[in-house]
């Protein structure tokens, strides 16, 4: 028996060695799963809306004084309003994680659904038309980490994020997000779908914005099929800037596809529009935000069984006092 002693010793070594790599791999994968749902960059909270809101809406935020693209249409009647929005139901997430030395990798899987609410309003605020229909929608985005000092209380910190992107559908894409000074010609910031789930965003250089500073955003789609096009007005979808925190802290606001206020070229599929970055709580002095450009095609949005389709892609920033 006891030429097999240390033989046994040995097994009970690798087997005691394999308990503890496992035990710290889950304890890794438990500080991540923390980090990412405290995190504010990759909540997407702004979607709901908990029903029909107005085409371009604030809530808790300083935004733009009233800069508004274009009135709030019902097609083709120029004289209705139109309100709209998610209520999410139900949320799910799931997550893939690949914990090196030190470096850590999570592919995020999103999930969201509920009910999509369409209201239209004539010029007396009384309601003529409204429609309500199950929407689902999936996102993805991928998350970098790094080993911090492994006798603190937190190891792991972010370090970078991708785009999320997502939606419903495969019918409309975005293809580009590009941010410009008023005049200006040279992207301050662009995005683009090729490598939208490759670049990450350093989490501590995100894009930068001081209170008041005036942007021109253009956001290039794709759309398969785009039936109920308005002509000028848009080239059969419409696009929309969600952003903020989440409820009692967020906005919308409308890009346009009719070669004004921003736009160069209308019905081009590049929508456009002019941004006042928006203040912050005086008792902050760096603040981080989300914007969700959804894209939705007419057909979804107009008529009650035109189907679901659309494609949103997410971006943290950061509003800064000077």
């Amino acid at each position: 028996m006891k030429k097999y002693l240390p033989i046994l010793t040995a097994v009970s070594m690798i087997w005691m060695s394999c308990e503890e790599t496992q035990n710290q791999k889950d304890d890794d994968i438990s500080q991540l799963m923390r980090l990412m749902e405290d995190d504010v960059v990759l909540n997407i909270d702004v979607l709901d809306t908990e029903g029909a809101m107005d085409e371009e809406y604030s809530d808790g935020l300083d935004v733009d004084g009233g800069m508004k693209v274009m009135s709030d249409t019902l097609w083709p009647h120029s004289d209705y309003r139109l309100r709209f929005g998610r209520h999410i139901i139900n949320r799910e997430r799931t997550f893939t994680f690949d914990v090196q030395d030190d470096t850590a990798y999570a592919e995020m899987h999103r999930s969201i659904s509920g009910n999509f609410y369409v209201v239209a309003l004539d010029s007396n605020h009384t309601m003529v038309d409204s429609f309500v229909k199950a929407f689902s929608e999936e996102f993805e985005r991928r998350v970098r980490f790094v080993r911090t000092d492994s006798s603190s209380q937190r190891p792991w910190r972010i370090e970078g994020i991708t785009l999320g992107t997502g939606g419903a559908g495969n019918k409309v894409r975005i293809t580009d997000l590009s941010f410009y000074t008023v005049d200006g010609s040279d992207a301050l910031f662009n995005y683009t779908a090729d490598n939208a789930s490759e670049v990450f965003i350093p989490r501590d250089n995100l894009p930068a914005f001081n209170p008041g500073d005036t942007l021109r955003i253009e956001l290039t789609v794709e759309n398969d099929d785009p039936v109920f096009d308005l002509g000028d007005l848009d080239s059969g979808e419409k696009v929309h800037m969600h952003f903020g925190r989440g409820r009692g802290e967020r906005a919308r606001r409308r890009l346009n596809d009719a070669e004004i206020f921003g736009d160069a070229v209308a019905e081009d599929n590049v929508f456009s529009r002019y941004w006042r970055a928006h203040s912050m709580h005086s008792n902050h002095h760096v603040r981080v935000f989300n914007m969700h450009y959804g894209l939705i095609d007419n057909a979804t949005l107009f008529i009650s069984d035109g189907g679901y389709n659309t494609a949103v892609w997410s971006l943290p920033y950061r509003i800064e006092r000077p």
